[in-house]
């Protein structure tokens, strides 16, 4: 006797609008909480600097809110919980010692008027930039790692190494310099 194939499951209904408007508003609070902290530490910087079994966790519990919102069910509970392991990561991090980011910067000025910032570290990027929206904004290692892809980098580092305390004061480009040749137009 050959058995019919089971029917799918019914048990799956979709939420009432109130029910829609407190995961809405849960997820909300989540934001705002989130956005606080990150101002504070910098974006995903707390699980990094508190490592070991809280990060496993937090990031366990972060597949539980996901898994939660796809399905539209228990949304407002795993706010509730992973807001707690937010909470306990800044703890953690404040009794490992680690400060919060400090949106300090040195300010320079570029050759067409706007107003550069170089910060410390990658993290303090989005949060003087949050505050000063029109600078360009660097972290130290970015302008490294610009350095160390522009080629022509080696030869201002040996004419520094040669002539101690020189300065850039003007960049020519390749094209800049094959442009100005003594066709008159």
């Amino acid at each position: 006797m050959v058995k019919k194939p089971m029917k799918p499951s019914k048990q799956y209904y979709a939420p009432s609008q109130m029910a829609m408007r407190r995961m809405q508003d849960a997820l909300h609070r989540y934001d705002d909480e989130v956005s606080k902290v990150e101002r504070k530490w910098g974006v995903d910087r707390l699980i990094w600097v508190v490592g070991g079994d809280l990060r496993d966790r937090f990031e366990k519990q972060m597949l539980l809110l996901n898994e939660a919102i796809d399905k539209m069910q228990d949304v407002e509970h795993q706010v509730d919980v992973t807001l707690r392991g937010v909470a306990a990561l800044e703890q953690a991090a404040m009794a490992a010692g680690v400060q919060p980011l400090s949106g300090e910067w040195i300010e320079g000025n570029m050759p067409d008027g706007r107003v550069l910032a170089i910060v410390p570290n990658d993290y303090e990027v989005s949060r003087v930039k949050r505050d000063n929206r029109e600078m360009v904004v660097y972290s130290v290692d970015e302008i490294g790692r610009l350095l160390a892809a522009w080629d022509e980098s080696k030869t201002v580092d040996a004419v520094k190494a040669v002539f101690p305390g020189a300065t850039v004061e003007k960049v020519k480009t390749r094209t800049e310099k094959e442009l100005n040749d003594e066709i008159p137009f």
